[in-house]
């Protein structure tokens, strides 16, 4: 299950308002941004204070911290009531930009996931621009249901990489090694992602880290020319779609 609206907000005699609670502990995660706590240390300790995401999904995580930190919705877009002031909001948007970097569209390694991005209805989601664009997010629109999501770069690419790491092939149980590659790539992208000063370098090695995971596995029934592919294009080969929700959990489907 999913949230129907926006953390912060509420339906109330069928309009949108703020929710005092939710709306409190917005303001708070972008206090607590700008003192200098990291998205992590914000679920942290949210989560340690007892505050839920929703019955469904309670606990906080960086992600979800990101997600609401982007949120223009959160200063009055969309027809959604002033929640956060308009400089509060771009000064947060300025530390992330600083953050994370400048990214060129041509060379953002998110662009390869692009064509498998599904809304939770199964529609396709596809690029669209926002007035305030980001260019180190997507800014996604389901063709079939209209839901519009927001995912930074980083974000998606990182619980990618989460989601590959914790899976393991029907077909290949028991049969994977990871190879000096796999181990050396591993350490570089978990020290890329505690400090991340040059985060397009991350994003590349987080995609090298699945190819070689992948590789890894042992296919005795694939053909050559299918071993070939699977070394030269592993990524595209291990990942059939990638669902997103208008929250930001993200789901991974494997073939």
């Amino acid at each position: 299950m999913n949230r129907k609206v926006l953390y912060g907000y509420q339906i109330e005699d069928g309009k949108l308002t703020l929710q005092p609670q939710e709306a409190a502990v917005v303001r708070r995660v972008f206090g607590l941004y700008l003192e200098g706590k990291l998205q992590r240390e914000i679920s942290d300790t949210l989560n340690a204070d007892g505050i839920l995401y929703s019955p469904e999904r309670p606990v906080w995580t960086k992600f979800r911290i990101g997600f609401i930190l982007r949120n223009q919705r959160y200063i009055g877009v969309d027809g959604y009531p002033v929640l956060i002031d308009a400089e509060i909001f771009q000064s947060v948007q300025s530390k992330l930009q600083k953050k994370w970097g400048d990214h060129t569209r041509r060379d953002r390694p998110v662009s390869a996931l692009r064509e498998k991005l599904r809304c939770p209805c199964g529609g396709c989601l596809k690029r669209w621009f926002s007035s305030v664009h980001r260019p180190d997010a997507l800014y996604l629109r389901c063709a079939q249901c209209g839901e519009e999501v927001i995912v930074p770069d980083a974000d998606l690419l990182a619980e990618v990489e989460r989601q590959a790491t914790e899976y393991t092939p029907p077909l290949a149980e028991g049969s994977y090694t990871p190879s000096e590659d796999v181990v050396r790539l591993t350490n570089a992208i978990n020290r890329g992602l505690e400090k991340p000063e040059h985060p397009e370098d991350v994003a590349a090695l987080i995609l090298q880290g699945i190819s070689a995971r992948y590789a890894c596995f042992e296919t005795p029934a694939a053909s050559p020319d299918t071993q070939r592919l699977i070394k030269e294009k592993a990524y595209d080969q291990a990942i059939k779609y990638i669902t997103i929700t208008a929250d930001n959990a993200v789901t991974v489907t494997f073939k």
